[in-house]
C-alpha cells in the first residue's frame, strides 16, 4: 500500500466516524420513537382478553410497566393500577403473595418486575395467544 492510500483509508475512516457520531446524537432512543404514534394504556392492553387469575392480572400489570412504559411498579401501586384498568374482581393482597416468585418478583426497594415465566406469560398475553 502507497502512504496516499492509507491517507485515503484514514480519510475514509474519520468521515464515517463523524456520521456515526452525528447518527448517535440525532437518531432519538427507541422510546422516543414510540411518542409518535399513541401508546396503549393498560386498559386497552386488557380488555377483551381472558385472565385465569388475579396473579395473572397481577402479571399483566407488572408487564405493562416493566415491558411497555420500562419502569419498574412499586409493589403498593398495584392496587391503583388494578382499580384504573378496571380489572375483574376486586384486588387482594393474597393474588400479590401467589404472584410472587412465580410470575413476578419484589425487590427490597419494594419494586416488582417479571420472572422468567412472567416475562413469558406476558409475551403470549400481548400476542393474544392462550
Amino acid at each position: 500500500m502507497t502512504q496516499d492510500q492509507i491517507k485515503e483509508i484514514l480519510a475514509s475512516l474519520a468521515d464515517h466516524e463523524n456520521r456515526l457520531q452525528h447518527l448517535e446524537g440525532t437518531v432519538p432512543p427507541s422510546s422516543a420513537l414510540s411518542a409518535g404514534r399513541k401508546q396503549k394504556t393498560l386498559r386497552e392492553m386488557v380488555k377483551g382478553k381472558k385472565l385465569q387469575n388475579g396473579q395473572e392480572q397481577i402479571a399483566a400489570i407488572v408487564g405493562y410497566y416493566e415491558k411497555i412504559l420500562g419502569q419498574h411498579i412499586p409493589k403498593d401501586r398495584i392496587k391503583e393500577e388494578w382499580a384504573n384498568a378496571k380489572m375483574d374482581g376486586t384486588f387482594t393482597a393474597m393474588y400479590l403473595s401467589r404472584a410472587k416468585d412465580t410470575l413476578i418478583r419484589i425487590h427490597a426497594d419494594g419494586t416488582c418486575d417479571l420472572t422468567q415465566s412472567g416475562e413469558e406469560f406476558f409475551a403470549k398475553l400481548i400476542n393474544n395467544e392462550s
